[in-house]
């Protein structure tokens, strides 16, 4: 399939009208730039063919499939673009193992789960990836029918013996408040989204037990929930100032979207960061999202781990893993300056 001059400027970053000058052996155009166009349509167009070679000597399809349940979580990372991040690696790890590869949206309020399972069939689907972060327990068994082996990330269907990568959300909370603490900070609060996802819940139940461990009091009672957006989690930001922060010295952010809305209430309202409130978020933000505000992050992997799911997803289906894996990839921390360092007032 020829690729369309359209294709080629956007991609190139030039005008339509310079790709077709050099298309048609105009002048107009210098001869090193039309060497560079059709040098990339050369390139292009040998791994389209290369790709086309390999989807038609194909021994079956590994799908890789985003679950849309309610549709907050997943449709973030297509609009942050982690969707575009992924899969040109995915595929061309399936590519290159002898797979055509098929990127799936299934969204439940839209698709009968019948229909879909019989055209995975179709497909002669081999494997599934599953990204399921927004999925339940009891959403994975229409999939059991299938009989292949299928990976999930960002969830683990304890009871399906299913092989699953996974954020270690624990061990990313541990940092947060043994860094908090470290820092002199004890009156500190979790501010949640207000939906419950497999993530968010490790997340939540992490901070109870690690606030617990280091004797900042019973934190059962200190987890708010702001939202699901970045405009009702500003709004209620905003309410929860009108009332007072209390003895509360810094607050850990549960997602971007709480970062986000946090930190733009906190802004609007002149708040001095780290003088006034700390705050530490988990998830990266996009960049320059809140000027003047370097926040410090807990961070996971999210396209490494995704695709070192695939690769063990290939192994499973050539029979060369056949043990059930649990993989936790351990977060980083990205230290910014929004977290005010008490301790050294407090034992200097």
């Amino acid at each position: 399939m020829r690729i369309k001059a359209k294709e080629i400027a956007q991609e190139m970053g030039i005008s339509p009208a310079t790709v077709s000058l050099a298309l048609n052996d105009r002048p107009g155009i210098s001869a090193g730039t039309k060497k560079r166009i059709l040098d990339y349509i050369r390139d292009r167009e040998a791994e389209q063919y290369r790709r086309q070679e390999l989807e038609t000597s194909s021994c079956g399809t590994i799908l890789m499939i985003s679950y849309i349940k309610n549709g907050i979580i997943m449709e973030r990372s297509i609009r942050t673009n982690t969707a575009e991040l992924v899969f040109p690696a995915m595929e061309e790890a399936v590519l290159r193992a002898g797979y055509a590869f098929k990127g799936i949206v299934y969204h439940e309020q839209l698709h009968r789960i019948e229909d879909f399972l019989q055209q995975c069939r179709a497909w002669d689907v081999r494997g599934i990836y599953l990204m399921a972060a927004e999925m339940k327990q009891g959403d994975i068994y229409p999939f059991l029918e299938l009989d292949i082996p299928i990976v999930t990330g960002d969830n683990l269907f304890y009871d399906a013996g299913l092989d699953s990568y996974l954020i270690d959300n624990q061990e990313g909370i541990a940092r947060c408040v043994d860094y908090l603490v470290e820092k002199g900070h004890s009156h500190i609060v979790y501010l949640a989204e207000n939906i419950s996802i497999f993530n968010f819940h490790e997340r939540r139940e992490a901070f109870v037990l690690e606030m617990a461990k280091k004797q900042c009091g019973d934190a059962s009672n200190r987890i708010r929930y702001m939202g699901s957006s970045v405009e009702e989690v500003c709004a209620a930001m905003s309410r929860y100032l009108d009332e007072g922060l209390r003895d509360t010295t810094a607050f850990v952010l549960e997602s971007s979207v709480v970062s986000l809305g946090v930190g733009k209430a906190l802004l609007e309202r002149h708040m001095r960061i780290p003088r006034d409130i700390s705050l530490i978020g988990f998830d990266a933000l996009p960049p320059v999202s809140l000027p003047g505000l370097n926040l410090t992050l807990i961070k996971g992997t999210h396209t490494k781990r995704h695709l070192a799911g695939v690769d063990h997803l290939i192994r499973h289906i050539e029979g060369d893993d056949e043990e059930i894996m649990r993989v936790y990839y351990k977060t980083r921390l990205l230290e910014g300056d929004s977290v005010f360092d008490k301790a050294k007032y407090i034992y200097r």
